[in-house]
């Protein structure tokens, strides 16, 4: 191990915790009516992107912008190069957060923001490692490329516009997911269905609307919906026989009902960890009478079959394998108005399942309802053979820097390694953590931050050696 890139990241240290706090200060969250020709992801995740750029461009590394979709920094020597694949844009903040989630505030040793975790600080604990390798003048044969993309939380189009416009790593990592070393990520569904419904008749007490979450691969702490013609009373009545006055609120607006449903927000790939909103919301309004037979019926459906599971096995979904585990379902978001009900879901199935198989059974499922389907997102399973020469150099660094075992697991969670050969996912959350990303009070301990870089720098250099 190289005692002076230790050395020097702690020297620099307080510099690289300063650079986060700013970075973490940029909201780059896409938001679709700020798009642009200039701007494909909107300004906000464009200044993202430039901040790094230039940071390394203001380090003495090379540094390239790709058309607003991609970009990268890079250090070394060599013909041969190797990419760590991280993203700038992140998810809304959503709701709860008992500090600014855009302020970069550092309370009791933690900073916090979103996208501390995923992936802003990892980004910078690597722009880092790649400056201290720079200017320890550490001998190399192979160029590293901190590879940036701006599209990772919705459908991956910078990684596919990076690899058409310039050259594949040899091979890499992405500091995007757990330590020690993730080998094998579950394929990933995204869909939609949609049931319209017929007005044909008029009701007093009428669903006006229902709607919750944000993002498809975030499950959902927050659902609302409103009600005409039904009494707050009835309504609490209906709550305390359910059990569910401290999940549920009551609000009152004018001649309608606002019933507020609160969850545990988590990230899809572990649903297990929160608690669904909106599928809190669906088994409440079950048990209320109201509005048409066609939201009545669909609502049944969803309740019936949903029911508060995360597997999919009422569903009929339900599957799992050694190597990555079980399937996973998330009900990301819903909208539904009086003349429709509008789903997105999120699954994530094992590596060595069959997706088209899975994809049928959703056309069926949907058929069902009476829903029309749409798959808008299959992304692959990864894996990766474990005795690549490339992995035993990262399990032995891992091993030598922090003194833990370097086991090699598997997620449920998508990484840009699924798009490129030879990648694995390393990092940034360390065992037993709590998985932070997509939550809120999202945080990044400033001394695994350190850690973090000092890992990375190792690693970069044992790899480019």
């Amino acid at each position: 191990m190289e005692k002076i890139l230790d050395a020097y990241i702690e020297q620099h240290f307080r510099s690289l915790a300063e650079d986060l706090q700013v970075f973490l200060k940029i909201r780059s969250v896409l938001e679709e009516e700020k798009v642009s020709a200039e701007f494909p992801f909107g300004p906000e995740i464009d200044e993202a992107l430039r901040y790094v750029l230039n940071k390394g461009q203001n380090f003495g590394l090379k540094s390239k912008y790709l058309d607003g979709f991609a970009g990268y920094v890079e250090a070394g020597q060599g013909s041969e190069m190797v990419g760590v694949f991280c993203h700038v844009d992140v998810v809304p903040e959503g709701s709860g957060w008992t500090v600014d989630p855009y302020g970069g505030e550092i309370v009791e040793g933690k900073l916090y923001g979103r996208g501390s975790v995923d992936n802003k600080g990892p980004i910078l604990a690597v722009l880092y490692a790649l400056k201290a390798i720079r200017d320890t003048g550490l001998p190399t044969s192979k160029r590293v490329r901190l590879i940036l993309g701006t599209d990772e939380e919705t459908a991956g189009r910078c990684i596919k516009h990076y690899l058409a416009k310039e050259e594949p790593p040899v091979y890499g990592f992405s500091p995007d997911a757990e330590f020690p070393i993730i080998y094998a990520e579950k394929g990933i569904l995204r869909f939609e269905m949609s049931k319209p419904f017929s007005r044909s008749e008029e009701h007093t007490n009428s669903l006006l609307m229902l709607q919750g979450g944000t993002k498809v691969n975030v499950v959902p702490d927050y659902a609302e919906a409103k009600i005409c013609g039904l009494s707050p009373k009835y309504l609490l009545i209906k709550l305390r026989e359910l059990g569910l006055t401290e999940k549920i609120k009551l609000d009152v607006d004018g001649d309608a009902v606002v019933i507020k449903a609160t969850g545990i927000s988590s990230h899809a790939s572990y649903p297990g960890d929160g608690e669904n909103a909106i599928q809190l919301l669906f088994h409440f309004l079950e048990h209320v009478e109201f509005g048409s037979p066609a939201q009545k019926q669909f609502l049944a459906h969803l309740n019936n079959q949903l029911k508060m599971e995360t597997d999919g096995r009422t569903l009929g979904l339900s599957c799992n394998d050694e190597v990555s585990g079980a399937l996973t379902l998330n009900l990301g978001v819903a909208e539904f108005t009086p003349e429709q009900g509008h789903l997105v879901f999120d699954i994530r199935y094992p590596v060595t399942l069959d997706g088209e198989e899975i994809i049928e059974k959703l056309k069926e499922i949907a058929q069902e309802w009476g829903a029309d389907f749409s798959l808008k997102q299959h992304k692959l399973p990864l894996y990766v053979e474990p005795d690549r020469e490339f992995i035993k150099t990262i399990q032995r660094v891992y091993q030598e820097v922090t003194g833990d075992t370097p086991r090699l697991i598997s997620i449920g969670g998508g990484t840009y390694c699924r798009y490129v050969e030879n990648t694995v996912s390393f990092g940034p959350v360390f065992p037993g953590q709590k998985e932070l990303a997509h939550q809120k009070d999202e945080h990044l301990r400033l001394d695994d931050l350190k850690k973090l870089a000092k890992i990375y720098a190792q690693t970069i250099y044992e790899l480019i050696t």
